[in-house]
């Protein structure tokens, strides 16, 4: 007997919360729309000028000029140590891009758009794998889309903007059961970014237990295993191998990091916070700062408290055995944060491996629990209408009058979450992009220097001389990243180096440091000489005592040899920027020592 047609929508409650195929694909295309909008309003920052830069973005892709021209940054130790920790799958993409024709820069401002693409399609249909409710997705996936693009990490480009597309489809085709696939998505992950590789064995390892008759067992089939044994010996074998591209000698440990300043609140690397923000934000906390924006995901949390309370729902029953692999994944992202606590820091820092998938659960959750909330509250407002209604003579409400009130409640949150950025952030997206355009002329003077030229300078300016003049500098505040002893120890000298030589009265002493570093150029703030300078700078005044008695005769009236050689040795100059020639101080430092 064949059956009738299935009847199309009447009433918007049945366009808002139907679970046809068809709703799926309309919902889902509604939400790749928006994320598509906020990439577009991304990348309009990101082109705005030739100068704009996302701030991670001087770490982490600057070195990659080397795809392009393999002669720049030779020797350099900064430019060595990046391209060294840089995860080999993300250093391959580059390097693939740049052989097709695209910049490293342009590759890394575009990339953010279609990862966020990746990433709300992996997170919507996983959310309908999870609660079959297209509606929920979208939630999900809209404020999803909010949350990166109010986040620098991952309009960065860098490693940690893989890991949320990775991270999702992973988890899509492990519930899809779908071996190969999952596999496939947990390499990419050991890759890129190699944190989520371990939080994703992790899970695998966990779906080896089942919880039958109050008991916790082994499974009895052997296939999932085998598929364990594959992704660890597969994700073991990459990290070996990644591990071994470079050494910059051993990871600090934990009693020299307490020792350092750097890790000290306000330090580069701040990390030991006091009290409970130490377990709470940061490095070392369960959760990065802005993790939980926008508000509307915290809802998300909601679900387990939801489910728990003695109501029955038609949204509850959505709720099926699949939606396990989220506890799964919560308890290997606790485990691996405390064992990066105990092995602090050979596991690298603790937040990486809860913060970004505690945002990720309570994303794909946020969606479902705001529809159980609309729905009990719903219910509760019209059984009071009902209870009210005889003493206060009103009117009877139409039969349909829960889903009525239903309707417009969830029209007015979908007007909340998908107005969220208009109400609440005076810019969106929100994600680190700076134009350092005011000192181009700076940057176009440095890129006409031979690509071997070497670059001292102690002012902040020093962090955008690799990104936009491919030169190398020997140190500066945005590449003062204190884990490994070797690279570490090697740029401390080199600062503690430049303090002393920048501020001396010895000419030997500045004549020393040029020689050992066979610098070229020094590049001063017109400020740098005032007694207070260091004190000032966020970064120079960790390194003490260096820092404290380089500048004591500055407050005694002296006059560093460096700054005496400024009316001579200028060789080019901006409103705030001076840039002396080297050569030209050594002569001058000869010939007034003759």
């Amino acid at each position: 007997m064949s059956q009738a047609p299935a009847q199309p929508p009447t009433h918007l409650f049945e366009y808002l919360t139907g679970i046809s195929r068809r709703s799926q694909w309309v919902w889902f295309g509604v939400s790749l729309a928006i994320a598509a909008l906020y990439g577009w309003l991304a990348l309009q920052q990101a082109f705005a000028s030739e100068y704009v830069v996302q701030d991670d973005a001087r770490q982490h892709i600057f070195w990659m000029q080397r795809f392009v021209d393999p002669t720049l940054f030779p020797q350099d130790l900064i430019a060595d140590y990046f391209e060294g920790v840089a995860p080999l799958g993300y250093r391959w993409l580059y390097q693939l891009g740049a052989g097709l024709g695209v910049h490293p820069f342009t590759l890394g401002k575009v990339l953010p758009f279609f990862l966020s693409l990746i990433t709300v399609s992996y997170a919507y249909w996983l959310v309908i794998e999870l609660f079959s409710l297209p509606l929920a997705g979208f939630l999900s996936s809209v404020s999803l889309s909010q949350s990166l693009w109010y986040s620098s990490e991952h309009a960065s480009a860098t490693p940690r903007a893989f890991l949320y597309p990775l991270l999702f489809a992973f988890l899509y085709y492990l519930i899809r059961e779908k071996p190969l696939l999952y596999l496939l998505c947990l390499g990419l992950q050991a890759l890129f970014y190699p944190q989520i590789a371990l939080i994703s064995l992790g899970v695998l390892a966990l779906r080896l237990l089942q919880w039958q008759a109050g008991k916790l067992s082994l499974l009895r089939r052997w296939q999932p295993y085998v598929l364990f044994t594959v992704g660890f010996a597969g994700v073991a074998g990459l990290l070996l191998w990644t591990r071994g591209q470079a050494d910059f000698g051993a990871v600090i440990s934990r009693a020299e990091a307490i020792a350092m300043a750097e890790f000290q609140p306000g330090g580069r690397n701040a990390f030991f916070r006091s009290g409970i923000d130490y377990w709470l934000q940061g490095r070392s906390g369960l959760f990065h700062e802005r993790g939980f924006t926008p508000a509307t995901i915290i809802a998300g949390f909601t679900l387990p408290l939801l489910l728990a309370l003695p109501l029955k729902s038609r949204w509850r029953a959505l709720v099926n055995r699949k939606s396990g692999v989220l506890l799964q994944l919560l308890i290997a992202s606790l485990g691996l944060f405390a064992l990066s606590h105990l092995l602090l820091f050979q596991l690298h820092l603790p937040s990486r491996y809860s913060s970004h998938t505690i945002r990720a659960i309570a994303a794909l959750t946020m969606g479902l629990s705001w529809v159980i909330i609309v729905d009990d509250v719903a219910r509760v407002l019209a059984a009071l209408w009902a209870k009210l209604r005889p003493p206060l003579g009103w009117g009877v409400l139409p039969r349909s009058r829960q889903r009525s009130l239903f309707t417009v409640l969830i029209s007015l949150l979908l007007v909340l979450v998908l107005g969220y950025p208009l109400f609440f952030f005076p810019r969106f997206p929100k994600v680190g992009y700076y134009d350092f355009s005011p000192n181009r002329p700076v940057y176009e003077y440095f890129a006409a220097q031979p690509v071997d030229s070497v670059i001292a300078s102690l002012s902040t300016e020093a962090s955008n001389i690799p990104m936009f003049a491919a030169r190398t500098v020997l140190v500066s505040p945005e590449h003062a990243i204190a884990y490994h002893r070797g690279y570490y120890g090697e740029f401390r000298q080199r600062v503690e180096r430049l303090i002393e030589a920048q501020y001396t009265t010895d000419p030997d002493v500045l004549l020393g440091a040029i020689a050992a570093y066979d610098i070229d150029f020094w590049l001063l703030d017109r400020s740098a000489f005032q007694p207070d300078t260091v004190a000032k700078s966020s970064w120079l005044r960790r390194y003490q005592p260096i820092a404290s008695t380089a500048v004591q005769p500055l407050r005694q009236g002296a006059v560093p040899i460096l700054q005496q050689t400024t009316a001579v040795c200028t060789t080019f100059e901006t409103a705030t920027l001076i840039v002396l020639a080297a050569n030209c101080v050594t002569d001058w430092v000869g010939e007034v020592g003759d």
